[in-house]
Parts: C-alpha cells; structure tokens; sequence
C-alpha cells in the first residue's frame, strides 16, 4: 500500500474530519483507488488524516484522481432532483427517493444513500416542508443543491479561477495545505474558523466577500451519505446528537487504518454520540480521541458549527 499524508485535513475540525471522510469515499469510485483506508497521525497540533492507498499512487495521482471524479457530479441525479432540500414538499422528497431506490442495486446504491443523507419526508419543519440534514445551513439566498453543483463545476473547469489557481492547484491546498482562504466561497458552517460575528467584524458580515477553501468544501459535502437521517419522534442523524432544536457533531480519531465499511459503523456507533462518551467501547474499537462541535445559531438564519471540543483521549497518534 502507499500512504498520503494529507498534511491540509485537520482532526481538530470539523471541517478537516468531513473532507478526509468525503475523499475516502470518492477513492471507492476510482477504479485504481477502491479499497483505500484512512488513518490519523500526530503532527504539529491535533493530527491530519493518512491515506492508504491498495496500490502505488502519490500526491499528484490523488489529485488527478479527484479532480477526474468531480467532473462527473453534474450527471448525477441526486444534485439535479431540487436546487433546495429544505424547500420540497414531503411528496416530492418521497417522489424523487423512492425512484433513487428502485434504480438502487447491490453494486450501486449512491444516489440513494445520498437521499438517506438529505432528510426524512416524515420529519417537517413548521412550514411542512421537509427539515433537512443539519449539515444544510443555507440560509437566505443561499440553495444547498444548487451551490453544491455550482461549487463542483469550479472544481471540473480546466482554466484557473480568479486568483490563478485550476482544480488541481485548488485540491493540493485542501488535501496538502496551507489553507489561503483566498476562494469566493462559503464554507456553508462547516469552518468555525471562518463564522463572521456581527459584533466583531468591521461591518455587516452579508455585505463581507466569502472567504473559503473549495476543495476542502466539496470534499466535506462528499462525506454527507456517511451521515445518513432517519425519523424517531424527530429528525435523526447518525454521528449527531440531537440536542433540544439543535444537533451536536461528533467525529472519532484513531491510529490503524480502516476501511469505508469501519468508518460507517464507527460514524453510527451509539457510544460516539453518548454525552459523555462511551470511552471504553470506543478505546476497544481503536479510537484515540473524540471531538465534538455543537451547531449553533448566529442568528435567527444563519448557523455554523462551534469551534470544537476534545471530549476523550488525546491528539491523534499520541501514546497511552
């Protein structure tokens, strides 16, 4: 196996957890990368995701990987049903996911696990409409869907952006970093680092320019269908604890490498979502740390993730 080290997807946010988790699961559609594993290691701070790959490949082969990968996001039929989840009906959401299902096999059921991962149509907000995943904070002009097809065509155009930089320039700074922040992009809450208080910013943050990183977005939004919704009295998400009318995140850090199948059950583990963990479960599956990230409102629209806690264990790769 080859290993990457994906120097740029921290473990200390929840942003750098998503993305390492959402390009694991773009390596089991490349043909050449399928069976790849993920790991943690310690480095300056918290850690940064591990890439182990089945066969030989290196930086500039996942690159070319993921950048191939993105280009075929606008054929897919999960991006193009709305431009908004929080705006379907219930007999919509049902309409379009059943039809994703009964095209679903054994080999291939992506377009339907993304469905899992997009909402309930048995869990409504107050307008009936249909209470999307928490991982949507889109608010005012913002749509998810409609962003989220936007954003991939960035990433699958050939000519560089405004700042001189194409998708492979824009993937080596989300997978190797340093992150610039220099993108035209919202990091639809999944940054804490770029949440824009009112209080303490020079002036009205709708009338501040975005500030993201575009590849590390789009890798995080891949991670979605491990976060699949289900109903039980209200809206549930695994890897979520629902909190009153909010949720909190909570993401495992471990050593070993792990396959997706390892990373989906440890992601839907009740022991990851106890308050306070189940630390010796956890430990006996070979986590090293846990961290947690409540989703909070900034105002009555807009919501972002909290800066994140360590909850158990330490530093990724640290010994005891």
């Amino acid at each position: 196996m080859s290993r990457i080290d994906l120097t740029g997807l921290r473990a200390d946010l929840p942003i750098g957890a998503m993305a390492a988790f959402g390009c694991l699961r773009i390596c089991q559609r490349a043909p050449r990368l399928r069976g790849s594993k993920l790991a943690w290691e310690q480095g300056t701070g918290a850690g940064h995701a591990v890439l182990w790959t089945p066969g030989d490949c290196d930086r500039q082969g996942l690159v070319t990987a993921l950048v191939e990968d993105v280009g075929k996001a606008r054929e897919r039929g999960a991006l193009a049903w709305s431009e908004q989840i929080k705006t379907a009906t219930p007999e919509e959401f049902r309409e379009h996911a059943r039809a994703a299902v009964s095209r679903a096999t054994r080999a291939e059921r992506e377009e339907a696990d993304w469905f899992a991962a997009f909402g309930s149509e048995l869990a409504l907000g107050r307008d009936g409409k249909i209470e999307s995943t928490p991982f949507d904070m889109s608010a005012a002009n913002q749509k998810f869907l409609a962003g989220a097809k936007r954003l991939a065509a960035s990433l699958a155009e050939k000519q560089p952006g405004k700042k001189g930089r194409g998708p492979e320039e824009a993937y080596s700074e989300a997978l190797f970093g340093p992150w610039r922040y220099e993108d035209h992009q919202h990091s639809w809450g999944w940054d804490p680092s770029t949440m824009k208080l009112g209080a303490f910013t020079y002036k009205a943050p709708t009338s501040m320019p975005n500030s993201g990183v575009r590849a590390a977005v789009w890798l995080a939004f891949e991670s979605l269908p491990l976060f699949p919704c289900s109903y039980s009295g209200g809206l549930q998400v695994a890897g979520l604890r629902r909190r009153g009318r909010e949720f909190v995140l909570s993401w495992p850090v471990w050593r070993a490498p792990i396959s997706m199948d390892t990373l989906r059950s440890l992601l839907g583990s009740p022991a990851l979502a106890k308050d306070p963990v189940d630390g010796a479960e956890l430990s006996a599956r070979g986590v090293t740390a846990v961290y947690r990230s409540a989703r909070c409102k900034q105002t009555d629209y807009f919501a972002s993730f909290r800066a994140p806690e360590l909850v158990f264990g330490g530093v990724a790769g640290a010994e005891g």
